[in-house]
């Protein structure tokens, strides 16, 4: 084995969490063929990949298949954060509740909308960071008297987003502009979820359930 490289299997019992066997490789067939030899498995519990999900099919047709609990915690919080990120703008709504003395004044150091351009592991967006560094880049630049092609120059951008940049006074928004860009596939988000949770991971099968549901013209 080498890592990024040669990849292989291991199986671990999840009763006690120790391992019980290493395959040589990561497809349904090598993956089936270990299970045919075990047919006192009952419960497979496995990630997102179709190759894992074949070979327990051919190899275990009497097993349950089941997604791990760190799958299902992840693909939860990707869920919550889309969604939330579909709705930070109805987020931005006044507070009626009074607020307290150490809201009115946070410490120092701390963006009073930073809480609300964190993802749900409470770490900074990284379009959210790359936005901020980007903006205070620029304005230094025409601070201090910096044509726009100068500064597009130097930090490699092109003159358009430069001048976007440039346009907007307020970080903020181009933060709302670049976290509310609406998607061909928003309505359906939660189809593809599903199937992706059901082992489909092919790109273009996905399209081609996608278009059979309702034929789109800008899917092609």
């Amino acid at each position: 084995m080498r890592r990024g490289r040669t990849y292989a299997t291991i199986l671990v019992d999840m009763d006690t969490h120790r391992p019980v066997d290493v395959l040589t490789d990561r497809t349904a067939h090598t993956f089936a063929a270990w299970l045919r030899e075990h047919p006192e498995v009952r419960v497979v519990c496995r990630d997102r990949a179709g190759s894992f999900r074949d070979g327990a099919h051919a190899g275990a047709p009497q097993a349950r298949q089941v997604a791990d609990a760190w799958h299902l915690l992840h693909n939860l919080a990707e869920a919550v954060e889309r969604i939330v990120g579909r709705h930070r703008a109805d987020l931005r709504e006044p507070l009626t509740v009074r607020a307290s003395q150490d809201d009115l004044h946070p410490p120092a150091g701390v963006h009073p909308t930073a809480q609300g351009e964190l993802d749900v592991h409470g770490r900074q967006r990284p379009l959210v960071a790359r936005t901020r560094e980007r903006h205070q880049q620029i304005h230094e630049r025409i601070e201090r008297g910096d044509s726009l092609r100068a500064i597009a120059r130097e930090l490699g951008l092109s003159r358009g987003t430069v001048l976007r940049f440039a346009r907007a006074a307020d970080v903020e928004q181009l933060l709302v502009a670049a976290t509310h860009r609406p998607s061909v596939i928003d309505d359906y988000r939660l189809y593809l979820h599903h199937r992706w949770m059901e082992g489909c991971t092919n790109a273009a099968a996905l399209t081609r359930e996608i278009q059979r549901r309702q034929p789109l013209q800008f899917w092609q």
